[in-house]
This record gives structure tokens, sequence and C-alpha cells, in this order.
């Protein structure tokens, strides 16, 4: 199989992409794209083969209070904030989503993602936005719950749940901690020289932790938000040396319903 990692900005020279091949408990490591166009990401989306995976740092959607906050707001119809804190509101129920609120709860050195309504992240979600509806498009659905071949990424905290948070990021640290990953030394240079390729290919990696059932899905409770918001998958704690266990992998799970 091969899973694709994209490491996305709203500036392209900053967007990168990571491809594995995994082959006899092995995953070649090809070299990073850099400055990816929507072109190339949608291309190579687009192409994925059944079985393979693809994991994008990204978030999904918008917070679901946000979207009806503006959609009020627009429509000049009562704030829903109306009646309560308004800092508190601002920001928890419209700078966050719930998947950002749960990571923050379950990883606590690493924080909150960085919220999608505000600063230049809204700008990444409208270019995902952009990404997402042309993949529809071409016959590819993206299921922001992650059942599907695109799952949303976040490598920072696939970094702390394999214990590789704290130590140095380059490619030495993560071929010893995976000595499985086969990479030649004018790649690893590559990594090493772009941190954007570098977290292309952690969320390469968690694409493969969600292909073999290594993540975490939404519960009941929660598919209603995801299937709107998007869902981070955060791998198992200490997950990354089953990732080259091909009988680790795993269907894909039915899709959510639309409604």
């Amino acid at each position: 199989m091969r899973t694709v990692g994209i490491d996305l900005s709203a500036d392209r020279s900053k967007t990168a992409m990571s491809v594995l091949e995994w082959k006899d408990g092995v995953a070649e490591v090809g070299p990073p794209a850099v400055k990816c166009t929507d072109d190339a990401l949608i291309d190579r989306l687009a192409g994925l083969r059944p079985g393979d995976r693809a994991g994008v740092d990204t978030p999904f959607g918008w917070p679901a209070e946000f979207v009806r906050a503006v959609g009020a707001h627009l429509a000049e119809k009562p704030w829903p904030g109306r009646g309560q804190d308004s800092e508190r509101y601002r920001k928890d129920r419209l700078r966050y989503r719930l998947t950002d609120r749960i990571v923050r709860d379950q990883i606590h050195p690493v924080g909150a993602p960085l919220p999608a309504p505000f600063d230049r992240i809204g700008a990444m979600v409208a270019r995902w936005a952009h990404l997402e509806d042309e993949l529809n498009r071409r016959g590819v659905p993206v299921d922001r719950t992650g059942r599907g071949p695109i799952a949303e990424v976040y490598p920072k905290a696939s970094r702390h749940r394999w214990g590789l948070l704290g130590g140095p990021r380059t490619m030495d640290a993560l071929l010893a901690a995976a000595p499985w990953l086969r990479c030649d030394p004018p790649t690893a240079r590559a990594y090493d020289a772009s941190e954007h390729a570098f977290d292309a290919l952690v969320c390469s990696l968690t694409a493969r932790a969600v292909a073999c059932g290594l993540t975490t899905y939404p519960d009941a409770a929660e598919t209603d938000d995801a299937r709107i918001e998007g869902w981070i998958h955060l791998p198992v704690p200490g997950s990354l040396a089953r990732l080259p266990l091909q009988e680790d992998a795993v269907p894909l799970p039915p899709p959510t319903s639309t409604g």
C-alpha cells in the first residue's frame, strides 16, 4: 500500500507532501514535494489506489458554533452567544471544534490545535474546502470523520503519542525510532531541510496508523459534530513500532450518514 502525507498551508510555499510505499515490513520514503500547488495535491489525492490512505494536516471544517454564529450575524438574527459570558463563548465555543477540545484535553503538553476560525488558519481551511470540493467533483468523496481514504491528522500530536516530541526533530532521530523506514541520505537531507516536509512525512506515517486501526474514530455522541467539523486522528500511544505489520491493516469503516 501507499500512504500520502500533506502538511497544508494557505501559502503554497509552505505546503509539502510525502509518499511512503509499504511492503514486506518496510516503508520506502520518497523524496518530499514542496511548494505544492492545488493541482498537485488534487492529482495525488484523486490518484489514491484501493487500500491507499492519506493524512492531511489541516482542519477539515470550521467549528459548527462558529458557522451558526456567522450565519446569524449575516441574517441579523440573535447572536447565539447572547446571555453567555462573551469572552468564554468566543475563546471556547467559537474558537475550537469538538475534536480540538478533545485533543487539548488528551495531549496536555501539546495543547489545542490552532483554531480554525482565527488568524491564518481560517485561510488554510478555506483552501482545504476548495480541495475537498474538487475531490468530491472528481468522485473522491471526503468523509470528514476519516471513514474514507483521506483523514485529518495533527503531526505534533502524533509525534507526542510516539515519544518523539521531546527529542530532536531530525531524520536521524526518526530513523532510529523507526528502523524499518528506508530512506537514502539525499532524501533524508531534503526532509531535514524543510520542517513542512518533515511534518508531511509524519502525516504519512499517521495515515498508516489510520489504515492499521491504530487511531480513534468519533463515538456515536461525537459523530454528528465530526462529520461537519472534521476529526483529528490521534495514534494509539506507542504504536509507531506496529505500523509496518501488514497483518494490522484493517478495512475502511462504513461512511457516516449524511442525513
